[in-house]
């Protein structure tokens, strides 16, 4: 589907519509949330998306293809199962086979978000999404920095930088997710960029019910099929199914700011001690009993005392 807004989430599978921007042989897709925008870039060997200055961080999926990623003076390859974090300033990712790779980056690469359909959904800011509290500045510096996921097939699976998480579960599953083992949950004050890579998922999201039972909504169950990504706003009910069969398909949970609870979980971190934390780490946002505004009942314009 084109950029869609379902009751509940909003959607965007690439397949369906023409690229964002097209850069010499790579055509290129943005979507954003609040605090992020991610990219999706195809192409034959040799496509590429270049940035001449990017103003903080942002990672690169190679999960399918191998890439070369140019940084800070540095240039390293990567095959298949590749997370890159790119430091700020000029880079250029680069596909060394026909195939496509992923790109998280923040709401600070403003040209990219000019570039998202959905640009305009969050203006005004949506209120109970927190904004980014940045980690500190990484140990030793700026760098290129390459991870391979294939090296730890067992996890952590949970990568951050000073603005921003991946949370992996890659390969998925190869097989539908049994029914009976399902994961509802929501999140304080955070939003969730689901990155479906391969396969077909069922985004299941549910609205809690306020006091005004006028303002309630469906269950919204939502076909997705890679490559494509899926929102959820806090405090909505998220869990996503694979149905899939025969053949693996794979997800990114993608977060702007990191994530604190699983921060302090401990050991959940594949590159745990690069960043520090801030001094203070902010308080959650309230999450229950939002007033929704008549004509958008996506958009919580007060919360409650």
């Amino acid at each position: 589907m084109p950029y869609t807004q379902g009751l509940i989430g909003t959607y965007r599978q690439f397949w369906e519509d023409g690229p964002d921007r097209v850069e010499g042989s790579a055509s290129q897709w943005f979507h954003r949330t609040q605090n992020s925008v991610i990219g999706y870039l195809e192409g034959p060997a040799g496509a590429k998306l270049t940035r001449a200055s990017n103003e903080d961080e942002y990672f690169v999926f190679a999960l399918f293809h191998p890439v070369r990623v140019r940084a800070g003076g540095e240039t390293v390859e990567g095959g298949p199962g590749s997370v890159f974090i790119v430091p700020p300033g000029e880079s250029e990712v680069e596909l060394l086979e026909e195939g496509s790779v992923w790109m998280g980056f923040t709401t600070a690469a403003r040209d990219l978000l000019e570039l998202c359909q959905n640009r305009e959904e969050y203006e005004p800011p949506v209120p109970h999404i927190a904004p980014i509290t940045p980690m500190g500045e990484p140990e030793g510096g700026y760098a290129l920095r390459h991870y391979d996921l294939t090296a730890a097939p067992d996890g952590p699976r949970c990568f951050v930088h000073r603005t921003a998480m991946a949370k992996f579960r890659w390969p998925y599953r190869s097989q539908p997710r049994d029914p009976e083992k399902m994961s509802p949950h929501d999140h304080e004050d955070f939003e969730q960029a689901s990155l479906i890579l391969q396969g077909t998922m069922v985004h299941h999201m549910r609205r809690h019910w306020t006091r005004n039972s006028r303002e309630w909504l469906p269950d919204e169950h939502q076909v997705v099929v890679a490559p494509a990504v899926a929102i959820s706003k806090p405090p909505d009910i998220h869990t996503t199914q694979a149905v899939t069969r025969g053949a693996l398909v794979g997800l990114i949970d993608f977060y702007s700011p990191v994530r604190w609870d699983i921060l302090a979980t401990g050991g959940m971190i594949t590159n745990e001690g690069i960043y520090p934390p801030p001094e203070v780490i902010p308080e959650p946002l309230s999450k229950r009993d939002f007033v929704y505004a008549e004509d958008d009942p996506r958009r919580a314009l007060e919360t409650r005392g």
